[in-house]
């Protein structure tokens, strides 16, 4: 009896898909268009929120060849990195290279060329706060990223503050979770996420934002999204001054907090 209903089912859908089967497919590019936008508009706000309130660090992505308005246009794709933000002004350092191809820029992110020596220019670039977003809206910044820990895209793209541990709160701190920071500073990053473990189940409120942060850039492991927020949570609720600050970098960056 089961069996003939499942043929039966089989046979009923098979029928409908032959018989709607333009229909279905226009469903279905319908929806990818649907997600497609959606996604667009979702970074462009992002960007749009970075640009509004840049910070240290963030990659900017700027077309030099919009600001060459006395020659014929030619792409120009170069990266820029925020050093200094004030209320009048954005500082920001120029990478020496320029690119043809916006993907040849996103490469050498991913290839962290932005970590080699002399990659950026000596000379600092100082933008109007005022022009920035005119800037973005003319396409000479086509692109803004902030860094996901260390990473843009994938790419190491600043160096790696090390694990704080305030004087303060230096008396709170667990065995386990300073075995995990000698760990991490000699590079052993398995180890270290498995001293983070241990002091996480002693609520060390410094051992979860070490491993939350570790599983968020899936350093010694897998990622793990959703327990590093929790993580983050806990230790911001046990007044972790630097778990605040994470969780709103997280939240942005993958909307895990909606």
């Amino acid at each position: 009896m089961i069996k003939n209903a499942i043929f039966r089912s089989h046979d009923i859908i098979s029928e409908l898909l032959s018989r709607y089967k333009a229909i279905v497919i226009a469903f279905i590019l319908i929806g990818v268009c649907a997600h497609w936008i959606v996604k667009h508009q979702r970074t462009q706000q992002m960007q749009h929120t970075w640009l509004e309130a840049p910070k240290v660090d963030d990659v900017i992505m700027v077309d030099v060849g919009r600001l060459q308005t006395d020659r014929v246009y030619q792409p120009q794709f170069r990266i820029a990195q925020v050093i200094a933000v004030n209320d009048a002004q954005l500082t920001l350092k120029q990478g020496r290279y320029t690119y043809s191809r916006k993907r040849d820029a996103k490469r050498a992110i991913q290839l962290d060329n932005l970590m080699v020596d002399d990659y950026f220019q000596a000379e600092p670039w100082h933008v109007p706060r005022t022009q920035v977003m005119p800037y973005y809206q003319s396409g000479v910044i086509y692109a803004a990223y902030r860094p996901n820990d260390i990473y843009v895209m994938g790419g190491i793209v600043k160096q790696r503050a090390l694990p704080h541990f305030p004087k303060h709160q230096r008396a709170v701190f667990s065995a386990e979770n300073s075995q995990g920071i000698g760990f991490y500073q000699r590079g052993d990053l398995v180890a270290a996420r498995a001293e983070f473990e241990l002091a996480t189940k002693n609520k060390d409120q410094w051992g979860m934002y070490n491993l939350a942060t570790m599983l968020i850039a899936a350093e010694g492991g897998e990622q793990n999204l959703q327990r590093g927020f929790e993580l983050l949570k806990a230790a911001h609720a046990q007044g972790n001054i630097k778990a605040k600050e994470a969780l709103e970098s997280l939240c942005m960056m993958h909307q895990i907090c909606e």
